[in-house]
């Protein structure tokens, strides 16, 4: 029996990474900027949400700590999107443990007057994330290869971001959550 290099499980860690945020947090995170529930029942909720969740922001955090981002000695903008998806990764984590205490478990923190401000940069940075992420996930998994079809996804990116920030604001504002 074959055991099995770092390099190699390294590579499959990643693609597991950027499966688990691509589907099921991806999937999560749209529905719950619209104001709707996701993974009703208990089962689904640890199945599809919280196992996916602790394995992409564990992983997610040791990649942000493994980084080694190069956009000061080459500014191209694609180095400055990579930092920022880890300093968004490093900004969703404790907005989430706070969110969820907040909203599911009735922290008092939901009802202090920093906690819209809270709100929005965390959904700025996840929405961000999630966009971001996308473009990272097609390029991962062999989907975009060429010059055109990666300006194409930037785009497809950026439109996401600009539509789901817009959805969360909205729930947000005209939803009457504060």
């Amino acid at each position: 029996m074959q055991e099995s290099s770092p390099c190699c499980t390294q590579f499959w860690l990643r693609k597991l990474h950027s499966l688990t945020g691509f589907i099921f947090l991806g999937y999560f995170l749209c529905l719950h900027v619209r104001g709707e529930g996701a993974y009703e029942t208990t089962f689904y909720r640890a199945f599809f949400l919280f196992l996916p969740l602790i394995f992409h922001g564990l992983y997610g955090l040791f990649i942000t700590y493994e980084s080694s981002p190069n956009n000061f000695k080459y500014g191209y903008v694609r180095n400055w999107m990579y930092l920022a998806q880890r300093v968004t990764a490093l900004i969703i984590v404790p907005f989430i443990i706070i969110h969820v205490g907040a909203e599911v478990y009735g922290w008092p923190v939901g009802s202090a007057d920093w906690y819209p401000i809270l709100w929005h940069i965390g959904l700025a940075a996840a929405v961000f994330h999630m966009a971001n992420g996308l473009f990272g996930t097609v390029i991962d998994w062999g989907l975009s290869v060429g010059p055109h079809s990666q300006k194409v996804f930037v785009f497809i990116s950026f439109a996401a971001f600009i539509v789901l920030y817009s959805y969360g604001v909205y729930t947000l504002t005209d939803g009457g959550y504060y």
